[in-house]
């Protein structure tokens, strides 16, 4: 399974940075360019085994799908696996700095093979989603620095 991995800095407390992340799945629209949509959120409150549903367009195929959250250790780390759709797992890992918090980025994915001929080569598709990973934290970023 290929696998992406970014890590940023931003200038707030991990405590923030953790709850702007985890605690609403329909936020994620705001900072995860090709979210189309978030809904059917199964409760209200982050936690292991929370589920929704999600339309991605990644680069021009659209997924739709089940998430389930898999992973919840507040104010450390928050994981989800994308169910149905394109399986993928995302997980984000929060450590305090002096200066805020440091956010490293993981996405592994599966390759839908009737689809990796549009993008030419495997290498070409796991460059997109490495620049798609850079966007996503540099979004996160820019809102919460705001």
């Amino acid at each position: 399974m290929p696998t992406v991995s970014e890590t940023i800095d931003i200038g707030a407390p991990v405590d923030e940075v953790f709850a702007f992340v985890a605690d609403f799945p329909e936020r994620a629209t705001a900072f995860i360019p090709g979210l189309n949509r978030i809904s059917n959120v199964s409760t209200p409150n982050a936690a292991a085994g929370q589920t929704w549903d999600y339309e991605f367009n990644w680069f021009g195929l659209v997924i739709s799908g089940n998430s389930r959250c898999t992973k919840l250790e507040r104010p450390s780390v928050y994981q989800f696996q994308t169910v149905t759709g394109n399986p993928s797992t995302w997980t984000y890992r929060f450590e305090p700095t002096d200066t805020g918090t440091r956010v490293v980025f993981n996405v592994e994915y599966d390759v839908p093979q009737s689809q990796l001929a549009r993008f030419a080569a495997e290498g070409a598709l796991e460059r997109m989603n490495r620049e798609r990973a850079v966007e996503v934290l540099a979004n996160l970023k820019g809102l919460i620095e705001e």
